[in-house]
């Protein structure tokens, strides 16, 4: 996880169940998608700031 400015980079290993969890359990308005439209990164908007969800984590879920 990166912090920049107002925004939060998150690269998961799993982008789609991110996508899903951040947009369908906790309901956070989308605020651009971009990218390839087969597995787009999104940008939600939480409140004051962004948090960006896009790319893939190198290691294994949970490793740091």
């Amino acid at each position: 996880m990166d912090v920049l400015s107002s925004r939060i980079l998150l690269r998961p290993s799993d982008l789609d169940r991110s996508r899903r969890f951040y947009r369908d359990v906790l309901g956070l308005a989308i605020y651009r998608e971009f990218g390839p439209p087969d597995d787009p990164g999104v940008v939600f908007f939480p409140g004051p700031g962004l948090l960006e969800v896009s790319g893939h984590a190198a290691g294994l879920p949970g490793a740091q």
